[in-house]
C-alpha cells in the first residue's frame, strides 16, 4: 500500500503477539507518515489479558515512541505505565505524562472504566491538558467503542490536522453511536455500538 498510494494515517490495534509488533515498527520506521494512532489492545472487557508478556514489552518498547497519539483506556495505560490503577480523574494527568515520557507524542486517555455518571478522557499533546467530557449512556452494547475511537481518531488527525479538534469530532461520533446502539438488534449479550446512527 505505502508503495501504491499517499497514506495519510494509519491506525494500529490490536497485535496479538510481539513479532507482529516488531514487523509493524520496522514498516513504519521507512515511512515518514504524519498521524500514526496506536491502540493499545491489551485488556478485555471481562478484564482478561489479551497479550502476552513479550508482546507487551515490545508494544512499549517499538510501537508506542512511533505512535503520534495512542489511546488506552484505564487499564491499558496503567499496565503500559507499570504503575497502580487510576481511581479517579485526578490521578489522570499523571498517568498520561507518564505515558508520555515513554516516548508517544500524544496521549488520549479514556476515563470510560472510571465510577462516575460522566466518562471524561484526557488529550495530552504538545504538552498541553484537554478534557473532553462526555455522558454515560446506560447500555450493554459497547463492544469496539475503542476500535472505533482509535479509527475515527486516524481519520480525522488526517483530515484536519488538529489533535483537540480531531478528538472531539471523533468522541461525538463514538458517543452518538453508543446513544443509538440499543436500536441495533445484533445477537445477545455485548452488542456493537451503532456505526451508521447519523444516517438513521
Amino acid at each position: 500500500i505505502f508503495d501504491d498510494i499517499r497514506v495519510d494515517a494509519v491506525k494500529i490495534g490490536m497485535i496479538a503477539n510481539a513479532d507482529i509488533a516488531y514487523a509493524i515498527a520496522d514498516t513504519l520506521r521507512h515511512t515518514q507518515l504524519r498521524h500514526i494512532v496506536l491502540d493499545p489492545v491489551m485488556i478485555a472487557k471481562g478484564g482478561d489479558r489479551l497479550l502476552d508478556p513479550m508482546a507487551v514489552d515490545a508494544l512499549r518498547s517499538e510501537l508506542l515512541p512511533l505512535a503520534t497519539m495512542i489511546t488506552p483506556n484505564l487499564p491499558e495505560a496503567v499496565n503500559l505505565a507499570n504503575t497502580q490503577p487510576v481511581r479517579d480523574r485526578d490521578c489522570m494527568p499523571g498517568l498520561a505524562h507518564k505515558l508520555r515520557d515513554l516516548g508517544a507524542r500524544g496521549v488520549l486517555l479514556k476515563g470510560g472504566h472510571l465510577d462516575s455518571d460522566d466518562s471524561p478522557d484526557l488529550l495530552l499533546v504538545n504538552g498541553q491538558e484537554h478534557w473532553f467530557e462526555g455522558p454515560r449512556h446506560a447500555t450493554q452494547n459497547t463492544h469496539g467503542t475503542g476500535c472505533t475511537l482509535s479509527s475515527a481518531l486516524a481519520t480525522q488527525l488526517a483530515i484536519l490536522d488538529d489533535p483537540p479538534a480531531a478528538v472531539r469530532t471523533a468522541k461525538d461520533y463514538v458517543t452518538g453511536a453508543i446513544a443509538h446502539a440499543d436500536q441495533l438488534q445484533v445477537g445477545h449479550g455485548h452488542g456493537p455500538t451503532h456505526h451508521f446512527w447519523a444516517r438513521s
